[in-house]
């Protein structure tokens, strides 16, 4: 070998030396070969995070990617787009289109995936219900009938063990019976349940409210505690309606309540029997979670307010009218609503992706004729029903929202949020939802 050639033979592993080195620091510093565009581009990364079921797989552009449950998918060039899809024999799947971003991280979190048929067991058969609440405990069930009578069943092991007529001394006839969903209707300790009854009295229809208690089954009725001894307690506070003209009363803790009284809100202490003007006029709707009350301000104000009312706070005008309010699990987000729409405020500041900020706002349906809506444990999901149908739509409207839609029809729902657990009434049979919902 002469000189010449081994001298050529040096510099030409010299080269070699340097465009692998430099190829192998590229890919160290999380930069990958782009053949489409004939360059090195940083490279980005998916994280999904299912919360249920357990075991689910995850796939990228249809190939499976052997990894279960919470992944980190990296290594995916950028300024493309990946369908991620999260599959369990027996749910529907979870899919999403993500654009990866040179150097980032894209993030989902917080997945469900929900069945693909709604396996149930009957709790109650075909009585003819119209309507029902569960309490948190799942031990009671109250429910009204068609006929407008209010029945209370103890429910041990899915039979019954006791039943309990609802009867009513005035002995008028009950116009309407209702109750305030999303378990606002019960005290936490699952001992005492809120609902209203609509009668004729004196010219027209009045709405009476009552608290039942399960030990000992005692009925109260509130507006004669209310004009009897709670205004008679109180002579010295601000003015006080006359009369218990209550739209909403929501528990506050297992003693006291808040309920709307025209278009106020007021505090009652059920055990003190004491009142307390929240100070709040033109109240539309209102929530309470975790000692914290969001309301809505005719017309389309937001606010929020502590149950000690030393700390209101406006946080935006609604996108449009609402009529009714929700908030979430969790306390981070509420729901608003009228007949047709609804939307979404931010009550805290999320790092979560799509960050967010607290007083942010997104509509996520319109022209729906919605009814019962719920808040999904997981605090990303809604659910509703429509057009007789169970609906449950995603939060995160990135890259396509899932949504899910069973075919039964179904008359009403209750949802345990703590639990996972979803009753639903099914011509007039009262059904729970096998396992987790």
């Amino acid at each position: 070998m002469t000189k010449k050639t081994r001298r050529g033979l040096f510099i030409i592993a010299v080269i070699a030396f340097v465009a692998i080195s430099f190829v192998l620091i590229m890919y160290a510093r999380g930069y990958r070969w782009d053949f489409d565009k004939n360059k090195f581009l940083l490279a980005g990364a998916i994280y999904i995070e299912p919360i249920y079921p357990p075991d689910t797989e995850i796939y990228i552009n249809n190939k499976s990617t052997d990894k279960l449950s919470a992944s980190l998918i990296k290594n995916l060039l950028p300024l493309r787009k990946y369908q991620i899809k999260i599959a369990k024999a027996g749910y529907q799947d979870w899919t999403k289109n993500f654009e990866i971003t040179p150097g980032l991280v894209v993030e989902a979190k917080s997945v469900v995936l929900f069945p693909q048929d709604l396996k149930t067991s009957v709790i109650w058969p075909n009585a003819g219900l119209a309507d029902f609440t569960v309490s948190p405990n799942q031990e009671i069930i109250a429910a009204k009938t068609i006929d407008q009578k209010m029945v209370i069943n103890t429910i041990s092991e899915n039979n019954f063990a006791a039943l309990t007529n609802i009867n009513f001394p005035d002995k008028r006839k009950t116009l309407g019976l209702d109750f305030i969903k999303n378990g606002r209707s019960w005290s936490a300790n699952s001992k005492e349940l809120l609902f209203s009854r609509n009668i004729f009295l004196n010219g027209r229809i009045q709405k009476i409210w009552y608290v039942w208690r399960k030990e000992p089954n005692l009925l109260i009725q509130l507006n004669d505690l209310y004009e009897k001894e709670i205004l008679l307690k109180n002579p010295s506070a601000s003015p006080l309606p006359k009369k218990f003209e209550a739209d909403k009363i929501v528990w506050l803790n297992n003693d006291a309540v808040i309920s709307k009284i025209g278009k106020q809100l007021f505090q009652l202490d059920l055990k003190n029997k004491t009142i307390t003007d929240l100070n709040l006029s033109d109240i539309v709707d209102f929530d309470v979670t975790e000692n914290r009350i969001i309301a809505l301000k005719n017309p389309d104000i937001l606010l929020s307010l502590d149950s000690s009312v030393q700390n209101v706070a406006a946080l935006g005008q609604a996108k449009f009218v609402p009529k009714n309010i929700l908030i979430s699990p969790d306390a981070s987000t509420a729901a608003y609503f009228n007949k047709n729409s609804a939307g979404i405020i931010w009550l805290k500041d999320s790092l979560e992706q799509p960050p967010r900020q607290n007083g942010d706002q997104e509509i996520i349906f319109e022209n729906k004729n919605i009814a019962s809506p719920y808040w999904h444990n997981s605090n990303k999901y809604l659910m509703f029903i429509f057009d007789d149908k169970l609906n449950v739509i995603e939060l995160d409207t990135r890259g396509q929202e899932n949504i899910h839609i069973w075919p039964e029809a179904i008359s009403e729902i209750d949802y345990l949020a703590n639990d996972s657990k979803l009753f639903l009434l099914e011509n007039g049979a009262l059904k729970s939802v096998d396992g987790k919902f």
